[in-house]
């Protein structure tokens, strides 16, 4: 089961899901996901590719933003605006454990405060 953190109406965010789980995210009420996670952090992580497939299956709209381990740069919240602004919400942001996604979300409430 996927444990979603509600930051906004708009966004959710949560440790990587597996493919497998994004038809089950979707009947939560999310239409689109955004990975914060680089490809290839992890052996055993499914890539944005295969994440970008499964959530067009499920009917969802993906987008790729990843954000280096060391946090969100002025440019990244910059790009997270403009994806809030084009995919459909609700969104569910992730990332390894949900904590990039957090502090990138946290930014751009921050920014827009």
């Amino acid at each position: 089961m996927v444990k979603t953190r509600k930051m906004t109406p708009e966004i959710s965010v949560c440790a990587q899901p597996s493919a497998k789980d994004l038809a089950l995210i979707h009947t939560l009420g999310f239409n689109s996901i955004v990975s914060n996670r680089q490809d290839g952090e992890a052996i055993d992580q499914s890539l944005f590719e295969e994440m970008r497939q499964a959530a067009a299956y499920a009917g969802m709209e993906a987008a790729y933003l990843p954000i280096d381990v060391s946090g969100p740069t002025p440019d990244d919240v910059d790009a997270m605006a403009a994806l809030m602004k084009t995919l459909p919400h609700p969104i569910l942001a992730y990332c390894e454990t949900g904590a990039r996604c957090e502090e990138l979300v946290n930014a751009l409430m921050a920014k827009e405060a």
